[in-house]
């Protein structure tokens, strides 16, 4: 016999799964990961410039023009 408890967990793991499946459940939008991250992508090439070695200089600044292309509006 269903009682009010195993009504509630059926319901919410079949939502849960239903929000997983529909696609309403994954990652973040890209505007909020660009608008999120610019300052911290700003700080961090900033920090590579003052005080990185040149592998990172050249990698991060590398991963910042990928971001930034992929943030472009």
């Amino acid at each position: 016999m269903w009682t009010r408890l195993n009504v509630l967990i059926a319901s919410s793991l079949f939502l849960a799964a239903t929000m997983l499946l529909s696609g309403c459940a994954t990652a973040p939008s890209s505007n909020a990961i660009c608008d999120g991250t610019k300052q911290s992508r700003t700080a961090h090439a900033a920090a590579l410039v003052e005080d990185g070695g040149p592998r990172s200089l050249i990698t991060g600044a590398a991963l910042i023009q990928q971001i930034d292309a992929g943030c472009a509006t």
